[in-house]
């Protein structure tokens, strides 16, 4: 008689909401956490890399890593990944800083032990953007901590850059002055020669065109390289980002 009383009824739907709304609070609490987790777990790996610290770096990723990168492919494996850091992202001396597009980056948990990570970022060397990308990460926890199991990296985009350098006018006679071979420690055969009111530089495989922006510096429109000539042509000081990278020596 009594269940098929109003009341009944109104204590049975009550006693579902609360144990619904309940339920559901708890979830929302634990991926909360799960979330917070990811969050901070990413931010620690990240700080990571920006200082090239590689020991830190791979704490966060499983032994058995998949890295996929649309311009080198795959990677498997975590001590394969370590060698690649190694010999290239931390060992030319000129360290990519990464910064998160923070708008973009989005979270999913996928159920309690595992999530994605998702987003877009920017890559700088000494302050200057050169490339941006996008990523997806997946983080599984394990043995009681969060690492990344599978990493894409993809729709990098190198950053066009824009001199900030004006070019002048020298006469051909001027530019004639700068012509010849120079010989450099580290280069090896650097030579200059004229093209269109330009100086072209060639070094090994390089090839450049160089503006004139003083009476005896020249500039890349397409890079921050400069170059100075001292002592009446015969030595040229290499610079990038404003800093001496190079210096050769007439040899002709």
């Amino acid at each position: 008689m009594f269940k098929n009383s109003q009341f009944f009824k109104s204590s049975k739907l009550l006693a579902f909401i609360i144990y619904l709304f309940y339920s559901v609070a708890a979830y929302g609490q634990s991926e909360d956490k799960l979330v917070l987790a990811i969050r901070e777990n990413d931010h620690q790996f990240w700080q990571a890399y920006n200082s090239c610290d590689i020991s830190k770096m791979i704490s966060f990723l499983t032994e058995d890593l998949e890295f996929y990168h649309d311009k080198s492919g795959l990677t498997q494996g975590l001590s394969n990944f370590k060698k690649s850091l190694e010999s290239n992202l931390c060992g030319n001396g000129a360290y990519l800083e990464r910064t998160p597009v923070k708008e973009s980056i989005a979270i999913y948990p996928l159920g309690k032990s595992r999530a994605i990570i998702s987003g877009a970022h920017n890559f700088s060397i000494e302050g200057k953007m050169v490339e941006s990308a996008k990523f997806t990460h997946v983080w599984v926890f394990e043995n009681n901590q969060w690492k990344m199991s599978r990493v894409l990296s993809f729709d990098h985009q190198t950053v066009q850059f824009k001199s900030a350098n004006t070019a002048i006018f020298l006469s051909e006679e001027a530019l004639q002055s700068f012509v010849g071979e120079f010989q450099a420690p580290q280069t090896g055969k650097v030579t200059f020669g004229k093209s269109e009111g330009k100086l072209k530089m060639n070094a090994g495989p390089m090839e450049l065109l160089l503006s004139p922006m003083k009476s005896n510096m020249f500039f890349h429109e397409q890079s921050s390289l400069t170059f100075e000539f001292l002592e009446n042509g015969k030595k040229v000081v290499i610079r990038e980002n404003g800093k001496v990278v190079e210096e050769a020596i007439r040899s002709n």
